[in-house]
């Protein structure tokens, strides 16, 4: 147990220093604009999403570029997500009228291939239908990729909004995941398909690069299509890269720790492609990592006391770089990797037969 014990420790070291490197080494976006790198076309899914259309819509058409159209493709929403966003009269901004999935497609890769079927611009810039930007925050995206002419893709990552108790536990996790476990600096600097980054809240990619990938033909039963756009844009040896944008673009996913439950039991399941066999080592293996130090620290293992220390650094570095609760880093790493453990159990029961329910539609997995 206690060279497990030091393995763990050695481990959280590591991260501690990849943790201090993605945030040195990972470029920020900080306001600065163009005056003009040619025509952006954003595109929104949007699916009974009339709790946050309309800010995300009105902070969308308040951007300082130039050159830029705003489609909305309401994706068959129950809520009146359509009729909130005509409401806004502006040239800029088209509202389209989704169909429904084809066989084999899920709703959001649909929604956004016919957006991209609709858009105009050199620039395509794939967003979420929660997500805020700042006035800067277009134009400082495309100087960025303006700047480096190789670039196909550019995911904007953003900060987190959160209130609450339970958003403050759980939420920080996908910072964590970002900047202490992906090495960022290093996927920046290579072309591997496995360390792709991409962002729901923003993936600005060049026309021309996304239709020599096929558009979202490829990606039509993705359920986290973000990543699957850099990771598909990289097999096809384009280079992609993930920026920091938490100055300019924000993001409240979920409201309140039931929201977080039932938005990512869809999805956590698939991070080890839905496989059993591989499921219970990675159960074991973040058990291992995230709690077990915990427990034997109340032991006396020396080792097992080491890793809770270095586990509060790299959480106090993380949240303090980036405007999170500093209770919550020092407190709330168990309490966080227990809340994900049962994510990840429920998205087990959930999603591992024939049937996935999403966003009011029922999909068959087994394809």
């Amino acid at each position: 147990m206690r060279l497990l014990s030091a393995l763990i420790l050695a481990g959280w070291v590591l991260a501690l220093f990849r943790t201090i490197a993605n945030l040195l080494f990972v470029h920020r976006l900080r306001g600065q604009g163009t005056a003009d790198g040619g025509q952006v076309s954003i595109i929104i899914p949007a699916r009974n999403e009339a709790r946050s259309i309309e800010r995300t819509l009105r902070a969308f058409l308040a951007q300082d570029y130039p050159r830029f159209e705003v489609i909305v493709v309401d994706d068959r929403s129950t809520d009146g997500t359509g009729d909130i966003a005509r409401s806004i009269a502006d040239p800029r901004l088209t509202v389209i009228a989704g169909e429904e999935p084809p066989p084999g497609w899920l709703g959001k890769p649909w929604a956004l291939q016919q957006g991209s079927l609709a858009a105009r611009g050199e620039l395509l810039l794939f967003a979420d239908a929660d997500v805020h930007y700042a006035p800067a925050a277009l134009g400082a995206a495309v100087a960025h990729i303006e700047r480096e002419p190789g670039i196909a893709m550019l995911a904007l990552l953003p900060h987190f909004e959160m209130h609450g108790f339970w958003e403050n536990i759980a939420m920080p996790a996908l910072a964590m995941f970002a900047f202490a476990l992906l090495p960022a600096w290093l996927s920046n600097r290579t072309r591997l398909v496995l360390l792709a980054v991409g962002a729901g809240t923003g993936n600005l990619v060049r026309r021309d690069a996304y239709e020599r990938c096929g558009r979202h033909e490829p990606l039509k039963d993705a359920i986290v299509d973000d990543v699957g756009m850099a990771r598909l844009l990289r097999r096809h040896g384009e280079v992609t890269e993930a920026v920091r944008a938490d100055d300019v673009v924000s993001v409240r996913m979920y409201h309140g720790g039931g929201e977080i439950l039932r938005g990512f039991t869809k999805n956590a399941f698939a991070v080890v492609d839905r496989n059993y066999w591989l499921a219970v080592p990675f159960l074991l293996f973040n058990f291992a990592v995230n709690l077990l130090p915990y427990v034997l620290a109340l032991t006396g293992d020396l080792f097992a006391i080491a890793t809770v220390v270095v586990i509060s650094v790299v959480r106090v570095v993380v949240f303090a770089t980036l405007r999170y609760r500093l209770d919550a880093a020092v407190l709330g790493h168990p309490l966080m990797a227990a809340f994900w453990f049962v994510i990840f159990i429920r998205s087990m029961w959930k999603t591992g037969g024939r049937r996935l329910e999403w966003r009011g539609r029922t999909y068959d997995t087994e394809p």
